[in-house]
């Protein structure tokens, strides 16, 4: 490393030895000169020495004050030096106090090549470029510079002025301009500036600040200067009264699709954009034709000649009917006057759209209300599971005897139940039947039973059965339907059959004549599953209506007809999505007594037990429903939710090799 700081001045000084050359004659000494003479040569000699000596000290005195006065100037050559010593001898040289930040790290690759002598501002605007050619740069805060990378020293709070900046110094420049857009400025300026610089745009104030080396800086003022004249673009906004926004724009795009209209470009081009919110159009472009559409769009905001406005505006989610009444009933609060009549609104099924008709500018009201009312609505999926829960008691004891001779009779002699299993074992046997097993007819009463029986189809047969019986039973899934529905919108589940009902019957009139008919009506029987979901964000409520009905087995005493048995529960519930819940506590309870006996022989006292049998049925139900709501919000919900159930599908069949491989290929080819 070879580093060379020397200072240089214009004069220079170098002390040196003083004197003065001697005569011939006094060098030669001659012995012939007397004491007297040498004695007056010698004092003459010595007074002239002295006076050179003060003469040559007065000069030297002269040109060393003459060379401080003079400015000091420094020649910088340095090959592969350090940064940080650099730092230091700059420090030393411009008298300015240097702080280093710790993130600096130590580069000893510093080359200075400077055959020019440079005063102090030279040598601190030499430095501050060897530090931007090293990634780092000087932060003022007041008189103490501090040496930091160029990523953050932006962020250190430089100085905002530009002109008295050294031109490697990081600084903020506010620019402010008055024909052009500040964003437009910072899209255009953005590739110019480096990496480690900050280019933004203050909107509100329309000004652009930069923080960047002050000769960039300055550089890019030029470049803004020089293009933020007067006739650049300009926007402007024009409120409407009488016409609508939306078409008067798409009328003057139609005049001149190229130069007018939202995606317009050219230098004689206009932007338009419709505003229909405050009825309002947005222009930009070049001044001049700026102005000329500004003009046609005055001819053409003139009053409507006609009754009123009527516009046409169809519904893409909403129903038209709804929108229609809700609409009108805002309408009437706004009276007509002499020269308009007075707003309303109808709905036209067929296209499901509206028919707004009166002023104006009510009819833009009434555009914005419904273009917030013309919002899709979620749909919730109800899945539900019926389930019965049944506990059957059937307890059944007796005893059942019969005896028979089948070459006599083809019926037996005698039993206790004509209709039992030993009736029917010994009716068989006098038909002839052979093929005859008394354990498989036992069997068939599907109840514990003992036997004691003689069948001979030559003789007099006889048997006994004794049974016992208690039966329990368990759960039923009864039905396992779906629904899906829109949000706040009634959805409604049936399974069950309609019974009829006789109402009314006629047999004779008056005068007797015969014209006999009957009135008849249906009734659901069956269950009945009414829910109205209602959703809020990821829960939802649920109004639930649930009715179970069925038809009694026997006929009660007092009635010809039947009679059904019905359990409604209705209820409003709040559950989250995708949430399982169960609603039961309808419960039907039935008892059934049947005694079957031999007249009299059954009456008699204890020995009667012998010819009779008794069956006690009890059955308590105990309904259950199971519900899980899903809420569909895209239609890839719906597609899965719909591949689910195809699934299920798959798993019924029994040739499932044929079969699509999802729901969309039951559509395909039909």
């Amino acid at each position: 490393m070879s580093n060379s700081i020397r200072r240089s001045s214009p004069a220079s000084w170098a002390p040196g030895r003083l004197g003065s050359k001697s005569s011939g004659a006094d060098a030669g000494g001659s012995s012939r000169c007397r004491c007297s003479r040498k004695t007056a040569k010698m004092t003459r000699n010595f007074v002239q020495n002295n006076l050179v000596k003060l003469g040559c000290a007065a000069a030297a005195l002269v040109l060393f004050a003459s060379a401080w006065a003079e400015p000091q100037e420094w020649r910088i050559n340095i090959q592969d030096g350090g940064l940080l010593e650099f730092v230091q001898q700059v420090a030393e040289i411009t008298d300015k106090d240097i702080v280093v930040d710790p993130r600096v790290r130590q580069a000893n690759n510093v080359t200075v090549v400077s055959n020019t002598a440079l005063d102090r501002e030279g040598v601190f605007e030499l430095f501050l470029s060897v530090l931007r050619v090293h990634g780092y740069t000087l932060s003022r805060a007041g008189d103490v510079y501090t040496v930091v990378q160029n990523t953050v020293g932006k962020q250190m709070g430089g100085g905002i002025e530009s002109d008295s900046a050294a031109p490697d110094e990081i600084i903020t420049e506010v620019i402010g301009v008055n024909h052009i857009l500040a964003t437009d400025v910072v899209k255009t300026l953005r590739p110019l500036i480096p990496q480690y610089a900050h280019i933004a745009a203050l909107e509100s104030a329309n000004v652009v600040i930069i923080s960047d080396h002050a000769h960039n800086i300055r550089r890019l003022l030029t470049i803004i200067e020089q293009t933020d004249l007067p006739g650049t673009e300009i926007i402007i906004v024009v409120p409407l009264e009488h016409a609508w926004a939306g078409t008067v724009a798409r009328l003057l795009q139609e005049l001149a699709p190229a130069s007018l209209g939202s995606a317009a470009q050219g230098p004689t081009s206009v932007q338009i954009v419709a505003n229909e919110g405050n009825n309002t159009l947005v222009l930009r472009g070049k001044e001049k034709p700026l102005r000329r559409v500004e003009a046609i769009i005055r001819q053409l905001d003139q009053p409507d000649t006609a009754s009123g406005g009527t516009q046409v505006i169809q519904l893409d989610h909403a129903d038209a009917t709804e929108v229609a009444e809700m609409l009108n009933a805002l309408a009437s609060a706004t009276p007509g006057t002499n020269d308009e009549p007075a707003p309303s609104v109808h709905a036209y099924e067929s296209l499901n759209a509206v028919v707004a008709r009166g002023d104006p500018s009510f009819v833009n009201d009434l555009r914005g209300i419904i273009s917030q009312l013309d919002a899709p609505r979620g749909q919730v999926l109800i899945e539900v599971a019926v389930v019965e829960v049944s506990a059957d008691a059937n307890n059944s004891l007796g005893i059942e005897l019969a005896a028979g001779d089948p070459t006599g009779a083809s019926t037996p002699l005698i039993t206790t139940t004509l209709n039992g299993i030993i009736g029917e074992l010994l009716t068989r046997l006098a038909s002839s039947d052979e093929a005859i097993n008394p354990a498989i007819a036992a069997a068939a009463a599907g109840s514990p039973t003992l036997a004691l029986t003689r069948l001979d189809p030559d003789k007099v047969s006889f048997g006994a059965i004794v049974n016992a019986l208690a039966v329990d039973a368990n759960a039923d899934l009864l039905s396992t339907p779906s629904v899906l529905t829109l949000d706040n919108e009634e959805a409604q589940i049936t399974v069950g059959q309609e019974v009829p009902i006789v109402t009314g019957a006629f047999t004779t009139t008056s005068d007797g004549a015969s014209n006999p008919f009957t009135t008849v009506s249906r009734k659901d029987v069956g269950i009945d599953l009414s829910v109205t979901p209602h959703i809020h964000g990821q829960s939802l409520r649920l109004e639930l209506v649930q009715e179970v009905s069925n038809v009694v087995d026997t006929a009660l005493e007092g009635f010809t007809d039947i009679v059904t048995n019905k359990r409604k529960l209705t209820n409003t519930i709040l559950v989250d999505d995708r949430q399982t819940i169960v609603l039961g506590g309808l419960i039907q309870d039935d008892q059934r007594n049947t005694l079957r006996k031999v007249p009299v022989l059954g009456d008699i006292p204890v020995a009667g037990a012998l010819f009779r049998s008794s069956t006690n049925v009890r059955i308590k139900r105990h309904l259950l429903f199971f519900l899980r709501p899903t809420i569909q919000r895209t239609p890839q919900d719906l597609s899965d939710i719909t591949d689910a159930k195809y699934d299920g599908i798959l798993d019924l069949r029994v040739d499932a090799a044929e079969a699509p491989q999802n729901a969309e290929g039951l559509f395909q080819g039909r």
